[in-house]
């Protein structure tokens, strides 16, 4: 990573002021490229890691955490919501009844 977006600087007050509630509300302030980029991984592999956040390793979700300076419990409590939010939206899909 050679300078740090500005726009890194954005994340942490939304988090403090509750206006992001879950992981990927961070990317209606940042481009998911540009944390793709800052991350090491290609745009396609990371947009799909995000339709399932639970495929994410402790240690990319600690360095998302470090970019946003956003401690290791608040991004994790981020990626939790979401996860389970994912989670849930898959059980309601397969209990669906076939038509």
């Amino acid at each position: 990573m050679t300078s740090r977006d500005p726009r890194y600087s954005l994340v942490k007050p939304m988090v403090d002021a509750g206006k992001i509630e879950v992981f990927t509300d961070i990317f209606k302030f940042i481009p998911k490229t540009k944390v793709a980029t800052d991350l090491g991984k290609k745009v396609d592999r990371f947009n799909e890691l995000m339709s399932h956040v639970g495929q994410f390793k402790l240690d990319e979700i600690a360095f998302i955490g470090n970019l946003f300076d956003i401690s290791a419990d608040d991004i994790n409590a981020l990626w939790m919501k979401e996860y389970h939010m994912q989670k849930e939206n898959i059980a309601k899909v397969k209990k669906r009844p076939l038509k």
